[in-house]
């Protein structure tokens, strides 16, 4: 990437990956764990990281609604 002029590289956390079943009581997938920070260490030593884009999991989204929510921020 750096080689074609690019200086950042956005992505977004699967958070199916990280959270399985939505939540921290359901369970932490750390292969999910290890391979996004596999990947911000990879672009943080390329200079290449951007800040990354957070959804929110289905499950807190249905609970909550989201990000807007004061009881999931």
């Amino acid at each position: 990437m750096k080689k074609m002029g690019l200086d950042a590289y956005r992505f977004s956390i699967s958070w199916s990956r990280v959270l399985p079943k939505g939540k921290l009581s359901g369970g932490v997938n750390r292969e999910g764990i290890k391979y996004y920070n596999k990947l911000i260490n990879r672009l943080l030593a390329r200079a290449l990281c951007d800040p990354v884009a957070l959804d929110p999991p289905q499950a807190l989204e249905d609970k909550y609604g989201g990000f807007l929510s004061p009881d999931i921020v």
